[in-house]
């Protein structure tokens, strides 16, 4: 998503001082505060920046690179699926044992 001039403007205000409570950013933007905090609810929902209960805003740490937050979750979630991959070969053993005894058939057989 591309970030409107006057957000980008936000964004560079913020990134040149760090940390700048809400008032003193619609000062240097010239609009008034609530114009200024509209910006920023914009701007954190998006995810660039965040505001704490004293009205300071500042850049938002990055979050790490999406391919590591997946791996993580595999890792996470590897020995479920590890249990899963392991009872569809059970299931699939029963299916070949329950073919040879001639109960079980598909419309493929």
């Amino acid at each position: 998503m591309e970030l409107t001039p006057r957000l980008q403007d936000v964004i560079n205000i913020v990134k040149q001082k760090g940390e700048i409570n809400l008032k003193d950013l619609a000062l240097e933007l010239k609009v008034s505060p609530k114009t200024a905090k509209g910006y920023v609810r914009e701007l954190t929902r998006l995810g660039f920046v965040e505001m704490d209960e004293k009205e300071n805003v500042k850049l938002k740490v990055t979050q790490e690179d999406p391919v590591e937050s997946l791996k993580k979750i595999i890792e996470i979630h590897e020995s479920e699926i590890n249990a899963l991959k392991k009872e569809v070969e059970e299931l699939k053993t029963e299916i070949i044992k329950l073919r040879k005894k001639g109960k079980y058939t598909t419309t493929e057989d």
